[in-house]
């Protein structure tokens, strides 16, 4: 699944290529955006790209979101126009072409053109939590949400709770912890105010290194028995909370 440092390169490379720019607008596959014709995007300009956790906000004049969640499989491409896509057409929801560039959307699991004022009542939006690499976001706001959660909780479960922090993914779960040391089955009343900060500043710093990289980290994720890069025990993985993610850890290295 895409993860907030995906969402957050996409809107920062859409901010610099067709932001301010009218948009011109196809959907060259069989699925068509939910909400209102994707024609009434003809002709306006993109007014912003806004990262929210996993969701993509694109602003048009007069009111008018584009809302994607890119789920599993989902991935925005950015071309110069008139350039091939690397995916086939059929593919593709929507293509937003303006000023010499091209931004197409493969897959996702949900698209759609909406008013701002339904935006506001989409329950998905409301509940969540702050955004890890908002600019406001600090240490100390994640780790006090994930305080008010259930003391019982694991620590690798409650960080893939988009109601506490928006933007984790099992990727930066793993790979968070792990650099924290801290093993994610233990659970929230068993970890320290401490190790709760340190847990979030880790993983907060290794996704805006993915923003500006474009590279994720795997030193645990999907390394399942090969060896730790701390202590060369073997990596183990195992599926953790109601959605059954599977979580990568050492077991030797992280308490």
């Amino acid at each position: 699944m895409a993860e907030g440092d995906t969402i957050h390169r996409v809107a920062r490379r859409l901010e610099a290529s067709l932001v301010g720019t009218p948009i011109s607008v196809r959907t060259p596959g069989p699925r068509r955006p939910d909400g209102r014709p994707v024609a009434e995007l003809e002709g306006r300009t993109l007014e912003s790209a806004e990262a929210r956790g996993k969701h993509l906000l694109l602003r048009f004049e007069q009111d008018l979101v584009l809302h994607s969640h890119l789920g599993m499989r989902g991935a925005w491409h950015l071309y110069e126009a008139g350039a091939r896509w690397r995916k086939p057409a059929r593919s593709a929801w929507i293509a937003l072409s303006g000023g010499g560039a091209e931004a197409v959307n493969f897959g996702g699991s949900s698209l759609r053109l909406v008013r701002v004022r339904e935006l506001a009542r989409d329950p998905r939006l409301a509940h969540l939590g702050p955004d890890i690499l908002a600019p406001n976001f600090t240490d100390e706001i994640g780790a006090a949400s994930l305080r008010r959660t259930d003391p019982a909780r694991e620590l690798g479960d409650a960080l893939l709770d988009q109601t506490l922090i928006a933007g984790i993914g099992n990727i930066f779960k793993s790979e968070g912890c792990w650099s924290a040391r801290l093993d994610p089955w233990r659970r929230l009343r068993g970890v320290s105010d401490d190790e709760l900060l340190l847990v979030v500043e880790q993983t907060r710093k290794l996704m805006a290194a993915a923003v500006e990289s474009g590279r994720q980290p795997q030193r645990v994720y999907r390394r399942s028995r090969m060896p730790c890069p701390r202590d060369r025990s073997p990596i183990r993985s195992r599926a953790q909370g109601d959605d059954a993610r599977t979580t990568y850890w050492c077991p030797r290295c992280q308490k």
